[in-house]
């Protein structure tokens, strides 16, 4: 009977810790076109999206949780008080416990004579091909028709761990804690 206490608390224990030790992926997308540009980043169900005008939103299971804007005349209000612009260094950036799985590039475009856009789809075509067998997947469609464009790009990162990730970035951010002036 002691024995099954033992066990029971060791798979407690290791339950508790096992999630900052397993690898996850995390999902990063983009979209720019004429029209406007997105960014957005997605663990599993939760979604951080940033959208035109510098609004962040956050969704989880597809509904909007939260919604707030960042705007340029708050940062240039926060210059004003303190009496000069934020400085700082980028330091130089350890290496992270983060992988690229794959790199989704897709889009279109035309331009206004249908020759160039063969002749680009053609570079684009080699480009592809010498791509083949990596982790850069490229998808791209010309448009004979009309001069326009748009990019959509998708990334999915692998972490090691979330213990290895936050004890690669504790120096980083004691270097910027020394180094960024006010």
């Amino acid at each position: 009977m002691d024995l099954f206490l033992i066990i029971l608390a060791l798979a407690c224990l290791g339950g508790m810790i096992l999630p900052f030790l397993i690898s996850f992926c995390v999902t990063v997308s983009g979209s720019l076109d004429p029209e406007g540009w997105y960014a957005r980043g997605s663990l599993g169900p939760i979604t951080l999206l940033l959208l035109p005008g510098w609004i962040v939103e956050v969704h989880i299971f597809g509904c909007t949780i939260r919604s707030f804007s960042i705007t340029k005349e708050e940062e240039e209000e926060r210059e004003e008080l303190s009496g000069e612009k934020t400085r700082f260094s980028i330091p130089t950036i350890p290496r992270l416990p983060i992988s690229v799985d794959s790199v989704d590039i897709s889009g279109r475009y035309g331009c206004s004579d249908a020759g160039d856009t063969g002749r680009i789809y053609g570079w684009i075509s080699a480009l592809r091909g010498a791509l083949t067998g990596t982790r850069l997947r490229l998808s791209i469609t010309p448009d004979f028709t009309s001069p326009a464009w748009a990019v959509r790009v998708q990334s999915r990162l692998r972490i090691r761990s979330l213990f290895h990730l936050v004890s690669s970035l504790i120096p980083m951010m004691r270097k910027m804690k020394d180094t960024i002036t006010f």
